[in-house]
């Protein structure tokens, strides 16, 4: 008997996201990959960038939210 595969789905979202984050300028691709490829905390990567983890902060949320937009016209 077949079940529903979790991992399908991730493999879904990752095709469908890989255009957009293309699309994404270097910085964005850098802190996009830094917090949830490397898990690093918005304050590593404000050091990396030298910049203030609240500016990190600002950058991640409109780059997650044009991902998000992206993802919801997609779907």
């Amino acid at each position: 008997i077949g079940t529903e595969d979790a991992a399908l789905e991730l493999v879904e979202d990752f095709h469908a996201l890989a255009p957009m984050i293309a699309e994404l300028d270097e910085r964005e691709r850098r802190i996009v990959h830094w917090r949830f490829v490397e898990e690093l905390t918005q304050a590593e990567i404000g050091e990396r960038l030298g910049c203030s983890q609240m500016h990190v902060s600002r950058l991640l949320s409109r780059t997650l939210k044009r991902l998000r937009a992206g993802m919801l016209t997609t779907s």
